[in-house]
This record gives structure tokens, sequence and C-alpha cells, in this order.
């Protein structure tokens, strides 16, 4: 299911992003938007499912928002945000079709409650609707009934008491339920798989299992995840149920081994149960394998899962700030990396420590960079850069990826600040480079990641005018050139210089000239006398 997120702050955004694992609640794509004319294109492109919704945004609400929503997209599912706990606002929400809200901050335990309730509720709708529609009977359902039935049953759609059931198919279920089997989780590693690469996978799969287990099925949970339920046959059970289990499991986990399916595709296998407790087994798996990110490129066991959670020591910072300040990024990155890979945390670190992580050096690398003017949170989250800081919390990997880039992003820049000419020539670089869009200080300074005073400051330094005084200059300069050539048209020349508007280039080349640009393309290039 597709799912978009609302808000004017973009931090709330990210924190809603972040807040859980969304594939475990069936969301496979996130989109975002700060107002209300972004949302409404993105519903129009994209096929959202579900909308979570700020109540308060400049301009056009979230209220206002969700009514045309709904009216334009009668089958979109709405959940709204807000700081206010009042009736009025809940009252107002619900009767513009929204299903539930949340309030600001969002806590996991929250999001997760409404949300997996939400998505039980769509797919059981959509699932009683293709039924209806096709108009299929049992016996021809049959066949593809049983898969069918455990994909419902590990994504939670026959928990539902509501749910009617024809008097055959409620046998079938209770026989099913009454069966022992062995559950595996199968997940992608990485997002740059494709559905084919996933439909290949999955085929080995069913090569491998069919080699050790005579019955099993690969019911699908969600586009980057599937599940091996292999069951335990009759002849299995007869002849000593549990220590049979444990030897099929064995077998299954020796098979993966010697085909190295592990290197391919995430593995994690469960314990031996009944139909009753596998979406609990399940569920347990996809924790598991969503917490871990020590152990890639092998094959997780459920009797390895930590019982308990262990407390984790967070590496100490004290000296950390000292190291960045002092442009001794090497250092500080082996002082970290230490700490992810030493033996102290072997196997233990999981997603929250990972997660406090990158909140505590986001922090000194926001403090560091502030001190020396420079924009914090535009270098931080609005630059491009090959790792993704959200995906970076996945694995030692990743987070050691995001810390070697960021740092190394960090240091460059305070190297550039602190070297005078360093800042003018990538100044000038960027004013002769950009000369015919519409320029000025902040815009440079934005390009270059620098407070806009602090840069004008450093600038006039080292040049002896201001960014803006320079800006001007370079476009006079450039349009004296340009128009000693009659074939370029002023109006031409205007828009190379940066202006849109042929009055307002006029009055400036006037004002800094002392004569027109026509009166200065007559003369052949000679200014007013009087200057």
């Amino acid at each position: 299911m597709n799912l978009l997120i609302v808000d004017d702050e973009y931090l709330v955004v990210e924190e809603v992003v972040t807040v859980t694992d969304w594939e475990l609640l069936g969301i496979t794509e996130i989109y975002s938007a700060t107002n209300a004319v972004s949302a409404v294109r993105i519903l129009n492109e994209k096929k959202i499912d579900i909308m979570i919704c700020d109540i308060e945004m400049p301009q056009t609400d979230g209220l206002e928002l969700s009514k045309k929503a709904k009216e334009n997209f009668p089958d979109l599912e709405i959940v709204m945000l807000t700081s206010h706990a009042e009736f009025n606002y809940v009252r107002n929400a619900l009767r513009y079709g929204c299903y539930d809200y949340l309030l600001k901050p969002v806590m996991e335990d929250d999001i997760i409650k409404v949300m997996k309730n939400l998505v039980t509720k769509i797919e059981r709708e959509r699932h009683q609707a293709q039924l209806q529609e096709e108009g299929i009977v049992w016996n021809q359902l049959k066949p593809v009934w049983k898969e069918k039935y455990w994909e419902e049953m590990l994504r939670g759609l026959r928990d539902d008491p509501n749910r009617e059931c024809e008097e055959y198919e409620e046998k079938q279920w209770k026989e099913e339920q009454d069966r022992r089997l062995i559950p595996i989780l199968f997940y992608q590693y990485a997002n740059d798989k494709t559905e084919e690469d996933i439909k290949q996978t999955r085929k080995k799969v069913k090569e491998d299992l069919g080699t050790v287990a005579g019955d099993f099925l690969l019911p699908v949970l969600s586009q980057k995840e599937f599940a091996g339920l292999v069951f335990i046959s009759d002849e299995w059970l007869s002849s000593g149920t549990e220590r049979n289990g444990i030897i099929l499991k064995d077998a299954i986990l020796q098979q993966f081994k010697t085909e190295r399916l592990y290197e391919k595709i995430g593995i994690c296998i469960g314990e031996v149960c009944t139909g009753r407790e596998v979406q609990s087994m399940v569920d347990k798996l996809r924790q598991f394998a969503w917490n871990n990110v020590c152990s890639r490129r092998q094959i997780l066991d459920i009797i390895n899962m930590p019982k308990n959670s262990e407390a984790i020591g967070m590496p100490d910072m004290t000296l950390w700030k000292a190291y960045l300040d002092n442009g001794k990024t090497v250092e500080l990155q082996d002082k970290i990396r230490k700490w992810l890979w030493g033996k102290d945390n072997e196997a233990k670190l999981n997603r929250r420590a990972l997660q406090m992580l990158q909140y505590d050096l986001e922090q000194l690398f926001y403090s560091t960079l502030q001190e020396n003017g420079i924009q914090a949170h535009q270098f931080l989250y609005d630059r491009e850069n090959g790792c993704n800081r959200v995906t970076a919390i996945g694995s030692l990997e990743e987070m050691d990826a995001w810390i070697e880039e960021t740092m190394g992003a960090v240091s460059r820049i305070m190297q550039d600040v602190s070297n005078l000419s360093g800042i003018r020539e990538q100044t000038i670089y960027y004013i002769q480079t950009h000369l015919d869009e519409e320029l000025n200080r902040i815009k440079v300074a934005s390009a270059l990641y620098l407070n806009p005073d602090y840069l004008d400051r450093r600038f006039k330094k080292e040049m002896g005018c201001s960014v803006n005084r320079y800006i001007l200059r370079e476009q006079v300069n450039m349009a004296k050139g340009l128009l000693l050539n009659q074939k370029i048209s002023i109006c031409e020349i205007a828009s190379r210089c940066g202006y849109e508007n042929m009055s307002n280039f006029s009055a400036m080349f006037k004002r800094e000239v002392g004569i027109s640009p026509n009166e200065y393309r007559k003369n052949g290039g000679m200014e007013s006398p009087d200057l």
C-alpha cells in the first residue's frame, strides 16, 4: 500500500517516516508533502491508499484538504495529525470521513495500533470486493485457497471476528490451524532489487525447499518479503513429533547453507509451531530480522533472538567535539568504529542503538557547523549525497558508510570556510557560472551552505565589496560585452544577465553605467562623457 504524509513541518514528516518499520504494517511506498498543493499533486499522480495529514497548516488546512481529497478519492483512508485532543477537532475530522487521528508527538505504539487496524480494514474490504466481483465459488477457489488462506493468516486478515465464512471454508480453516509447521521469513537485503530479482530468488527458494520438504508454501507478505511454511507430514509426526521437527529444520538450514542462499536474500527461521501460532511466530521473525543490524549474509535462527532487551552502553562523546574542531576526523571515525565493531557490542547492537548514535552525531555536526557560519540543517538534510540517513540505521555497514560520508563532507566544508581564499573562489565561481539566473547573496550563500551575513563579511574582507555588489558588477560587465555584438538582442542580453524583466535590466544598466543599453550600443561601447 502507498502512504502519503502531509505536514508543513519537515521534521515532523521525517519523524513519522522513521518512527516504525512501515513494511511490517503493509506499507511499501511512502510519499511526503509540506503543503496542500503538493499533496493534491501527489494524490493525482500516484495511487495513494492512506494519507496522514496535519490538521493545522497554512493556507489550506488539513480538514479542508481531507474534505476535498475524500470527494475526489472516495477510497482514500485518512488519519489526522493534531496537537489538540479537543472533541471539536475529532468530530470535524470524523465528519469529513477520516478514519482516526494521532496526537503529536507521534508515538510508535499509537501509530502501530491505528495503522494495523486500518491496513487490515482496507485489505479485508478489497478482498471481499474481489471475491464478490469475480463471483468465484468455493469449488473454483479451492486450488488456490490454501496459499491465500496462509497469506491472510500471516497478514492478520483472519483475526476479524466479523469475518463471515462458509461452512466448508470454516472446516478447512480449522484443519489448517491444527497442522504443525516450520515458519521461515525471506526478506530483501537492499532496496535496489527489482521485482524480477525477487521472483527469481523465490523460484530458487522453491527449488531448495523441494529437495528436503514435500509439503510447503511460499505466501507473499509484501513486495520485499515472503514466508516459507514447511509442513511436517503425518509420517514425520507419527515417528516422534518434536524431535523429527528439529531434524527437518536442521535439514532445511543445511540445504540453505550448501546453496549459499543467504547471500541473495535474508533468511530468518522459526521454531516448530501450529497453524494457530504461526502468525505470532512470523511477526517475531519479522521483528527479529528488522532489528538485526549486526548479522548480514547469515541465516538467523529465532532461538538466538535476545530474550530481553540488553542494555547497550553508548560511546563516550566527551572529546568528540574537540576532535571535530581540530580536524581530527580520521581519529574520531576510528573511535566510533571501535564502538560499532568492537567485541563489547558484538551481536548486541540494534536499530535503536544506531538511531541514538546517529542523533548524537547529528547534534555534534549541527553545533559545529553553526559555530562556523554554515547552514547546518540545510547542509545535513538537504544536500545530495550517496548515503541515505534513514536507511543508515539498518545495518552496521550502512551506518559506517553514512558516518564516513557525512563526516568527510563536514570536514571538507569546515576546511573551506577556514580558508578566506577558498570562500572567495567558491563564491566567484558560483556567481560567474550562474549569471543567467536571478542572483543575490542569499541564493549564493544557500548554494555554499553558509549563513548569508557570514558569507558577506568574509567576502567583503577579501574582495572589498559585498556579494550583491560583486554580482551587480559582473552582470554589468557581461552586459557591456554582449552589447557590442549587434546580432544579440537587448532582450536576450537581459535574460543572459539574470533579468526576466527588460525594464528592470535597463534601469539597472542606466543606474550603473549612466546611459541606457541602447545608447551604449549606439556609442560603440563608449560610456557617458560625464562619468
